[in-house]
């Protein structure tokens, strides 16, 4: 069989291997580097496994390429950040299980490549393909994972998947809508008897949002949501939430939030508050809001940040209404306004310069009626 590990990664993995069989360990690249190695995408994020300690495999690639090393302990994995820019995924073969449903999963450690794979999300995950010098490339695909992604097919590797880890359900349909694959015959079920028992319920907020926003980072955000609403996983986020066109005019995660916000006009809010997310993120989102709500001009400069989410939002805005107001409170004062005339008076300018009727600072006096 041909090589599937790219000339880009041949160098990197090789060297890897090498040390690793120095050290008399056998090692692999796994999971998703694999699936886009043979699919011939890029990726810079490498799972590798071995059957022994991989610390000094961690060392070793940070003196090499330089860059930073993290130890995960609960899982026993190291995450490498490469000068290069690669991204390694560090651990040992593993089985895993899991208390009770929804729970994160207790690890033990195995020699068998066949059990570790066995452990991942769907088949098209569970592929191995070994980075030692003399069986560099040889494949380790026990569940067909190569037959599943050539018909295009997600499938479960064991039925209480969905139930053990309910975030594979969107982590799955990421999956379809990005390669354009449909889930097996005995996966559709399991997805749809997963959603009417409300698994993703099982889920902390905190790894439900997280998940979730993986899924607002996706390319084909269209076709992502698409399989959410066919198979009902909108409503783990919120009741009401669904698929709204201004989704494709931005690009990042956080301004897909931003822009599902807005999209629940009066229950942004609260859906925000559900939302676990960074306070900085949350403050600049709800700022957003507000002045979707509001209708009216911003007191203080947006971020681009905002001004994204908001022209995404409302497209046909004019220039000047995300501009700040062309008035200030001291200008009112030193025009003998006081108390709550002041507020009265600039809530009409700004929402005039919302409105796309005044651009200037002479054109909202005249509009209140105190030009010189």
């Amino acid at each position: 069989m041909t090589c599937l590990i790219p000339d880009k990664y041949h160098d990197l993995l090789l060297t890897i291997g090498a040390y690793a069989h120095k050290l008399g360990l056998n090692a692999w690249v796994v999971g998703g580097a694999v699936r886009d190695f043979y699919l011939g995408r890029p990726t810079v994020d490498i799972d590798l496994t071995f059957n022994g300690t991989q610390e000094s495999v961690a060392g070793f690639c940070v003196k090499t390429w330089g860059g930073v090393k993290r130890k995960f302990s609960r899982f026993g994995t190291y995450k490498v950040t490469l000068d290069n820019g690669f991204r390694l995924d560090l651990a040992r073969l593993r089985k895993e299980t899991y208390p009770y449903p929804g729970a994160l999963p207790e690890v033990s450690f195995t020699t068998k490549v066949k059990e570790d794979l066995f452990r991942r999300d769907f088949t098209c995950n569970a592929w191995a393909l070994s980075i030692l010098p003399d069986t560099f490339g040889q494949s380790v695909d026990p569940y067909g994972a190569r037959n599943d992604i050539d018909k295009k097919l997600l499938r479960v590797l064991h039925e209480k998947s969905f139930f053990d880890d309910p975030t594979r359900m969107y982590r799955g349909l990421r999956f379809a809508g990005r390669f354009g694959w449909k889930a097996a015959p005995k996966t559709k079920q399991l997805f749809l008897e997963a959603d009417r028992e409300q698994a993703p319920l099982l889920l902390t907020r905190e790894r439900f949002c997280q998940e979730f926003m993986k899924v607002l980072a996706e390319e084909h955000i269209k076709a992502v949501f698409d399989y959410l609403i066919q198979y009902d996983l909108l409503k783990f986020a919120w009741p009401s939430l669904t698929w709204t066109p201004a989704l494709e005019q931005v690009h990042t995660a956080a301004e897909r939030l931003g822009v599902l916000v807005c999209s629940l006009k009066e229950n942004g809010e609260e859906f925000l508050a559900s939302f676990t997310t960074s306070h900085e993120l949350a403050q600049a989102i709800r700022e957003v809001w507000k002045i979707e709500q509001e209708r009216l001009s911003p007191l203080t400069p947006l971020t681009d940040f905002q001004r994204t989410i908001l022209t995404a939002v409302m497209p046909q805005l004019p220039p000047q209404a995300l501009e700040p107001c062309v008035l200030r409170g001291k200008d009112l004062k030193d025009l003998g306004v006081y108390g709550r005339s002041i507020s009265t008076l600039l809530n009409q300018v700004r929402r005039a310069q919302w409105e796309g009727k005044i651009a200037t600072r002479e054109a909202g006096l005249k509009f209140i009626g105190l030009a010189a």
